[in-house]
């Protein structure tokens, strides 16, 4: 998917001389219709984060760049393009849109968008998005300027029914995803204190259900709550089933994220725990990414008992290409997250040795394989400006985390959930559970979705330390012991 829309936009003409941008004020989506006959037309995020203004927008439009309404306004840059503004559409070549009016208000709302003339048709592709129909605002000023980062387009057979039912999809997934979120929490608490040996399967097959909403394009709440109750009732069938069945199961998830990304990155980005399509839009969202270091973690573990250290490596290399790729999950933070879940629970559970260091080896080569062969990416942006570049980014992150942590009703959550999982930090001994608890640390200060990381990292350790038999106490290091050391520890013969 990533590979086809990076194609659309090479092939999008190169402009001999900038198009014109102009903003019609009461341009609509259902006007769109008649200037799909012109060129290609798109919905428009405005802005990034919670909010949103008309000085914030036409900022961001005329910078190409956008700041999260949570750290205050765009400022600093200097303008790339000059806007016009008109009360009907010109004619000739153009990039015409609309933007929102008035002061602050709710950042949920797209708005028309079409690029007329210059061999443009169908739907408008971002490499900012992924998602055919959506567009950012900072896409506007390369595409006026003839960059090579401009929007391109794909055919359509009927551009306006293609975007309403994109626009359907966000605004179905908004309103499910706290409800889908909250009864997924309420069935894995049930499980882990009624049924414990159902809650990890049934943990695995919510995250696959919230896989196939997306897949199946669901716009219906219910029939979202429905998928996660099904999900978490079928992994009551699987609670008998041996580890190795259970370990496939785990890894399995890993594979169908991996394989939907690559397919079609709107069955994740559009799935009822998908990214917010306000601030992000292809990839893992925080919680997908947090969540998945349970089949991640618990897979590796399983598969690395029964088949051995290759095993437990290989599922390592998998869970970092899926989150952390740039054609797949597309999350640097996530990736640094699982790495550092991945070392300390090998580190406890086979000691530092060279079978540490072979795979390490491996799980950062297959990352670094990941993100180039991936393409422009989130991960890759934010590495591309060098050292400097990436604390600039971690900062933003950090700052953004801060606002989110201490913003309104939602601080109780997170600082109740990060002093709950310190305590169990404090007293845990289990290295899968000590991996967890890392990953959830380290996670809180690379990502910016502290309420998201603080449930999920508490959902992930109640799955994790319910499931029978998955997290067993440190037993010294994994794998067979030097012969002469098992003579000398033997016991004595009688004499």
């Amino acid at each position: 998917m990533a590979a086809s829309l990076a194609a659309a936009a090479l092939a999008a003409p190169s402009q001999a001389a900038s198009l014109r941008v102009v903003v019609v004020p009461g341009l609509e989506p259902g006007d769109l219709a008649a200037l799909a006959e012109r060129g290609a037309v798109g919905l428009l995020v405005p802005d990034a984060g919670p909010e949103t203004s008309a000085g914030r927008a036409r900022a961001a439009l005329e910078r190409g760049a956008v700041r999260n309404s949570l750290l205050g306004e765009i400022s600093g840059d200097e303008p790339l393009i000059e806007v016009e503004t008109a009360n009907a559409v010109p004619q000739g070549r153009a990039i015409v849109l609309a933007l929102p009016r008035g002061e602050r208000q709710p950042n949920d709302r797209r708005y028309a968008i079409a690029v007329l003339g210059g061999g443009y048709r169908g739907l408008l592709t971002s490499p900012s998005t992924r998602i055919p129909g959506l567009v950012s605002i900072v896409d506007v000023a390369p595409t006026s300027l003839g960059r090579g980062d401009a929007l391109g387009s794909t055919a359509s057979a009927d551009p306006l029914a293609a975007l309403r039912e994109l626009d359907e999809r966000i605004e179905a997934n908004r309103d499910a995803k706290l409800v889908v979120l909250l009864l997924s929490l309420a069935l894995i608490v049930a499980l882990a204190v009624f049924l414990p040996s159902a809650v990890l399967p049934a943990f695995a097959l919510v995250l696959l259900a919230n896989l196939a909403l997306g897949a199946a394009g669901s716009t219906a709440v219910w029939v979202d709550a429905l998928g996660v109750v099904l999900a978490a009732g079928a992994g009551i069938l699987l609670s008998r089933a041996g580890a190795l069945v259970q370990g496939l199961l785990q890894v399995g998830v890993l594979a169908a994220y991996l394989v939907a990304t690559a397919l079609d990155e709107r069955w994740v980005a559009l799935s009822p725990l998908g990214p917010t399509q306000n601030a992000r839009f292809y990839g893992l969202s925080n919680l997908l990414a947090t969540w998945l270091l349970v089949p991640a973690l618990a897979g590796a573990v399983l598969l690395g008992r029964k088949l051995g250290a290759w095993a437990f490596c290989t599922v390592a290399a998998l869970a970092v290409v899926v989150v952390g790729g740039s054609s797949f999950g597309a999350d640097g933070g996530g990736a640094v997250v699982l790495l550092v879940s991945f070392v300390v629970l090998a580190a406890l559970h086979y000691g530092f040795d060279r079978r540490l260091a072979v795979g390490a080896a491996v799980v950062l080569g297959a990352l670094a394989v990941a993100l180039v062969a991936g393409g422009s990416s989130h991960v890759t942006d934010a590495l591309s400006d060098g050292p400097a570049g990436l604390v600039e980014d971690l900062w933003r992150r950090a700052r953004l985390s801060f606002e989110r942590a201490t913003g309104g009703p939602v601080a109780l959550l997170v600082f109740g959930g990060v002093a709950a999982l310190a305590a169990a930090a404090l007293r845990e001994r289990r290295p899968l559970l000590l991996a967890l608890l890392a990953a959830i640390g380290v996670s809180l200060l690379v990502n910016d979705s502290p309420n998201d990381v603080v449930l999920g990292g508490l959902a992930g350790y109640l799955v994790l330390s319910s499931a029978p038999g998955l997290a067993r106490p440190a037993t010294g290091r994994a794998g067979r012991a030097p012969r002469e050391r098992r003579a000398r520890t033997a016991p004595a013969s009688g004499s």
